[in-house]
């Protein structure tokens, strides 16, 4: 995964885009990035990716002290106006990790919150970039080996940044236009090409302490791709 900094938007678009849920504007301009106490670490994953009829969706948060010891025992919530409010249990008591998981992915934006005793991290925005469709190649396709392969995939709501990656090239971070060309040199033979496509918003979290962030991931795949 890529680091990116946040890019943040006035307060009251903010609110009227987290409550309003999805989109179509660069998913980034509707981050926040909350409030806190300033005595947590939390390193949050939002992690989408296909499955036989749909997505499927994990919701990761690690939690650690200003020593790097896990904080056990938090209240950890993610609100999403499609989704609902989603409380993440501690995967085992005192690990410091809390999971859930959901067969979708919802549209809109996400909310972060975290409490144990004092220490808190609140109101945490991060902007849905909505989930995309490989248009090109489709899945069961042919290509012609050796020669430039054109990935195109739809734009729901612009991602801070993309990867494209095939069997045999890549991943390649850019930027979320929609398309990428591969060119031939890395288009070989191949009966069971797999082209995926993923795309990435992220927000620095700055009631945490530092490095803090909340991260979301929709992956897509088309495959498999008979490269001949």
């Amino acid at each position: 995964m890529h680091s990116f900094k946040s890019i943040l938007a006035g307060t009251a678009l903010i609110a009227a885009t987290a409550c309003g849920g999805d989109s179509t504007g660069p998913a980034a301009t509707r981050n926040s990035p909350g409030t806190g106490s300033a005595t947590l670490f939390v390193s949050a994953d939002i992690d989408a990716s296909n499955v036989t009829g749909g997505f499927s969706t994990d919701y990761d948060v690690s939690l650690r002290d200003a020593l790097g010891n896990p904080v056990s025992g938090a209240t950890v919530t993610i609100s999403n106006s499609s989704l609902g409010t989603l409380t993440l249990p501690e995967t085992v008591a005192g690990s410091g990790n809390y999971f859930n998981t959901r067969l979708n992915f919802p549209a809109g934006d996400f909310r972060l919150d975290v409490t144990r005793g004092a220490d808190n991290v609140r109101g945490v925005i991060l902007g849905g970039p909505g989930v995309h469709t490989i248009t090109a190649p489709a899945n069961g396709s042919v290509a012609t080996a050796n020669q430039p392969m054109a990935v195109r995939w739809s734009v729901p709501s612009q991602a801070k940044a993309t990867e494209v990656e095939t069997r045999d090239f890549g991943p390649i971070a850019i930027t979320d236009a929609g398309s990428y060309t591969i060119a031939g040199a890395n288009n070989p033979i191949r009966n069971d090409q797999r082209v995926r496509v993923r795309r990435y918003n992220e927000v620095d979290i700055v009631g945490g302490r530092p490095g803090s962030r909340l991260r979301v991931t929709v992956e897509n795949t088309a495959e498999p791709i008979n490269v001949q």
